[in-house]
This record gives C-alpha cells, structure tokens and sequence, in this order.
C-alpha cells in the first residue's frame, strides 16, 4: 500500500487560505483508482484496519460506505476526515475567530445531558470524579473558542453541522437538506451543555474566556441557506458536512461546490484518507482477529505425567539461603540454589545462533515437557526469553517488534528486548516511557470503585527531559508552560482530568538512577522515594544501579493499593511479555507467527 500512495497529493482539506479548490480536486486520479482497487481487494473479516489518523480509526469493513454510492457514511471515516481538517493549523482560526471542531460522537453525549427528566446527580454522581471532570474539561475548552463546530447525527439517517457562534450569540444550523428541518435534537443538545456549563460553574468560577455571555441556550437558532451546496440525493449528508466544516469561516462558505462534487468526492476522500502523511496506517495494515486461528492441536504442550504424588514435590517455607525451597527425586533445592540458576548465571550463558525463522515449535518447547509438574506461565515465559536473549542475526536484532505512537512515537528494538533481559543492563529512556504508557493503560482496567477513590497520573520522562536537569544552560533550551503542561494531559486509554487525580506520580533521574517523587492532592504533600541506599547500616554494601528503574515502575504501579513488589528479574521477564502482548501494538503483526501463539498460551494460564 506504501508503494501506491507514492506520489499521491491532493489539495483537501484545503492547505492554506489561498488555496483554490477546484472541482477536479473533487475527482479521483488513476493514482487515487488503484490504491482503492488495491484496498478493496482486502477482504472485510478479518478485521483490518486501513487508516488510523490521531485517535480516529477505520476498518476495511467501515470504508465501505466510501465504495458504495449510495451509502450513509459512518462516525468512523466522518471523523478520520475531521482530525486532517484539525491538523491544517489555517482552518483552526477563521474570520469568525478560533475553531474548535468537535468528533462525530460528542453530540450524543450532549444531547443525553438535555434530557431534563434526569436529574444532574444522576448524570454526574459527585463520587464519579472522571464524569465530572471530562465535563470541565469540555465546557473550559468550548469557552476558549469563538466558534464550536458539532456534526449532528439524526438517529443514522442524516447529518447536518451545528455552529456555536460566540462573537454573533447565536446557534448556526447548516443543513444540506435546507432551512425546513426539525432540529429538535440540536435544540436537546444545546441543553445539555448548558446544564453542563452551570454544573462546572457552581464548581468554580468561569472567567477569563470568549464568550460574551454563558447563557447559551437562549441564544436563538439560525438556520443558513446554503444556496448552491445542497444535497439533492437521499445520501451525501456526511460528505456536505465535512465540506461545511472545511469551508464554513462564520459568515460564509470559503469554497464553493455542488452535488455533482460529492458525487465524486465519495471516492477521493477514500483515496485521501489512505494516503494521508498522517494515516499511521499507511503502509503497515493492522490484523484484528477477534478468534485466534486455531492451527494445530488445542495445546502444542505435551505433559509427560502429573505429580500425583505428594512426596515428588513438596514446598517448604524459606527462612535463608540455605533452606530448602522445594525437594524431589533428585534433592533439595535451596534459596540459593535458585538465585544462582535464574540471577547469578543468568547472562553467563553461551548465545545460540538463531535466523529470523528459527523460533520452531521444537526450540520453544525444549525444557517445558517435564515428568512431575505441569507447564507454567512462568515456565513458558521464561522459554520465550531464552529465545529472544538467544537471537544473534543482526538483521534480526534491528527489526522493530513494538511501536506505539499514542501519544508519541516510541519504537522498542529486539536488541532493546535484549537489553531489558540483561541483569547488567539499565532500562533505556524510551523503554522506560513504553513501561509507564503500560502502567497507565493497565490503570484504566481497574474496578471503577478503585480509580474514583485512588486515580493516579503517570508522568513517563518527559518532564525530566524538558527540565533538563544536570544540563548547562548551553546545552539546553527551556520548554514552555505549554510543553509542560502537555505531561499532565489525560492519557489516550484514559479519561479524566488532571485537577481529579489524587496522586501524580514524576520519575526523576540523577547519577544515573531513578527516583520518584509522590505528589498527593489530598494530603498536600509531596513523597521522595530513592532506592540507592544511604543508611550507615548498609552504605557498604554495593546495589545494583541497574535496577533502580525497574524498582520505581514497580512503586508506581503499588502506589496506593497494596501490591507487594516483585524480584526485578521477574519484572524483566514479565515486562518484555507485557511489551509482546501490548494491544495497540502497530508493528504485534510483525512478529514471528510461533511467538505470537506462545504469547497467546501465556495469556490463557492467566
């Protein structure tokens, strides 16, 4: 797909005020005809996904409707088109003022807020925090604009642009349909963000902001005539819209079009939207597969026999190194016994040449078959490592295996999963943000209860690297309050607000360790936490610097429950599965296929 979007430039959404478009910007190229010829040969099940442009995604089954002449288009292409208007800096300041454009489903949320036989306790519990304060997050971003653009969806049938004009105090209605509509929804949810308005203001005081007044839901509807631009079809609503929201300046159109141009702008948005600079998509297709393929046995997993007896294996409690752990038919093992097999001689051990193809079911499986005890998730885990510490192809060792760019860009290396395997070795900075995008998106999976009462924003390094900590002034260019600010913002996976977090846990670095600093909201005070150790009792002993930043990711993920920490080699191991088995993952499918299944095993011992 790489290869056919080559070359491929269109002017839409337009790339400056001067920019004039005109209708063969409407039309697709052969260009354009071949990348959708190559898309549409990519069957619907199983999922794939073709675009991701920011947060906004589409499927192969969802582009469909951009195939399709007569199809009604869907929230998912509506608002990929929408984040590329976003992205041309032009559009988001118009002689109407700042523009902000809100996503395809805002308006459901809005319109559910109007319902006034809900009470406003019902909809934000004042124990439900993240409710509360994406609502304040909202009506603060709505009131630094002079105008919010909100595409209405009519129950699936129809789509038409609301317009809150701040400058002007009144409701702009575009409609491809005309003036004569029911707008009976729009009306709703202009409600229900006035409800919204009064909620936060009774929180706080609004000031500082654009808009003349806060009464907005007595600000009269008015409903422009769009002349020429009207729809005469039963199904380009969506595509009038997105042409409204490119053009519409507050007082009129910037650009002029017809039907005839959404005729044939179905398709080129297709071909704009994949061959988009900003589609992440773009030449690296992600496979869903909702069922895994079942292509061998149920269990490629032999267990020779089970430990029925009891005098086989038979654990024992552990006072000291020298106490045994467990026994069996060969001897007891002790404490120590254990930290010089999985610690000690860890990486003493001879690397075997492995190519880029040798992950076979036979290496994988070596030393899983046992005759006393069933196959582990540790023990799977550890096989898997055994392998990536074994790779030794160079070709192999550069290929990227996790990349993620939510909310920037990291890319983790085979060599960089080496890396984390190796006791000796710290953990690299990039490393470090993926853990902590990690941490926070397990957070977002704990029981509701627990977040409202405990929620906690994970700041990765970011911060560290603006401040420029240990740097000479020479060697380092201050950030902005604005650059700073960005590490508060609410992570992707997540949704609150960062007034709403009890706790915020920064990772600092200095001497070459990590450190974390605690800052609780609600006690008002801030905790250091520093694992090198200074006591008198224990200053002879050495540590392991290398360990410091698996110790403080450990203690951000038990702040505030009461997970006890874990040996830092476990941490290594289960880190890299962790990696492997991330869901937004964009390079999971690059992975080798037996990988993939061994992944999938450790998954179901869960």
């Amino acid at each position: 797909m790489e290869f056919l979007s080559v070359g491929l430039c269109h002017n839409k959404p337009k790339k400056s005020v001067a920019t004039a478009i005109v209708p063969e910007d409407y039309i697709c190229t052969q260009g354009d005809l071949a990348l959708i010829d190559f898309i549409k040969e990519i069957p619907c099940e199983p999922r794939v996904e073709v675009v991701l442009i920011d947060d906004a995604f589409v499927e192969r089954k969802s582009m469909e409707c951009l195939f399709q002449p007569n199809a009604y288009l869907g929230d998912e292409v509506i608002d990929c088109y929408i984040n590329l208007i976003k992205a041309q800096k032009h559009l988001k300041c118009r002689s109407g003022g700042r523009v902000h454009i809100e996503n395809a489903f805002q308006f459901n949320f809005l319109k559910r807020d109007g319902d006034v036989d809900i009470k406003t306790e019902e909809l934000y519990p004042i124990e439900d925090m993240t409710q509360i304060c994406s609502a304040e997050r909202r009506v603060l971003l709505y009131l630094d604009h002079d105008m919010v653009f909100i595409p209405i969806n009519i129950r699936e049938t129809h789509w038409y642009l609301a317009v809150i004009h701040a400058r002007n105090m009144e409701i702009q209605v575009l409609d491809s349909l005309g003036t004569s509509q029911d707008h009976k929804d729009l009306a709703d949810s202009i409600k229900g963000l006035q409800r919204q308005i009064d909620m936060i203001s009774q929180r706080k005081e609004l000031k500082d902001h654009r808009w003349p007044n806060l009464q907005v839901a007595s600000w009269p509807l008015r409903e422009i005539d769009m002349g020429y631009a009207k729809q005469t079809d039963s199904s380009s609503c969506g595509l009038f819209l997105l042409n409204y929201i490119e053009y519409w300046t507050g007082d009129e159109l910037s650009n002029s079009f017809t039907q005839d141009d959404m005729s044939h702008f179905r398709k080129k948005m297709a071909a704009i939207l994949l061959s988009s600079e900003l589609n992440k998509r773009r030449g690296c297709l992600l496979y869903k597969n909702d069922k895994e393929v079942d292509s061998g046995s149920p269990s490629d997993v032999e267990i020779l026999e089970n430990p029925t007896d009891s005098k086989k294996r038979k654990l024992l409690h552990v006072l000291d190194d020298n106490e045994v752990v467990y026994e069996d038919e060969e001897g007891p093992i002790t404490q120590a016994d254990l930290q010089k097999w999985f610690v000690d001689d860890w990486d003493k051990r001879t690397p075997v040449k492995v190519s880029n193809d040798g992950c076979t079911n036979d290496f994988l499986m070596v030393g899983l078959s046992t005759k006393d005890m069933p196959v582990t998730k540790a023990d799977s885990i550890d096989v898997l490592c055994d392998y990536i510490m074994a790779i030794e192809d160079d070709t192999t060792l550069e290929m990227t295996w996790v990349r993620s760019f939510n909310p920037f860009k990291i890319e983790i290396s085979v060599k960089d999963l080496q890396n984390i395997l190796t006791i000796n070795k710290d953990m690299t900075l990039r490393c470090f943000d993926m853990a902590v995008r990690l941490l926070a998106n397990k957070e977002s999976c704990r029981p509701k209860g627990e977040i409202i009462n405990n929620r906690k924003h994970y700041m990765d390094m970011r911060f560290w690297r603006m401040v420029g900590f240990g740097k000479l002034p020479k060697y380092h260019q201050d950030p902005t309050a604005e650059e700073l600010a960005k590490t508060l913002d609410c992570w992707p996976s997540m949704n609150y607000y960062i007034t709403g977090c009890r706790y915020v846990l920064m990772p600092w670095k200095f001497n070459g360790c990590h450190a974390l600093f605690v800052i609780d909201h609600v006690k008002k005070h801030v905790t250091f936490i520093d694992f090198t150790p200074t006591q008198d009792w224990c200053k002879h002993m050495p540590y392991t610097r290398f360990n410091t930043s698996y110790l403080v990711l450990q203690a951000m993920a038990m702040w505030g429950n009461d997970r006890r920490m874990k040996f830092v080699g476990i941490v290594r191991r289960s880190f890299v599965i962790d990696l492997l088995s991330y869901e937004d993952n964009l390079c999971r499918y690059a992975i080798p296929a037996n990988i993939q299944q061994r992944l999938i095993d450790i998954a179901k011992k869960d």
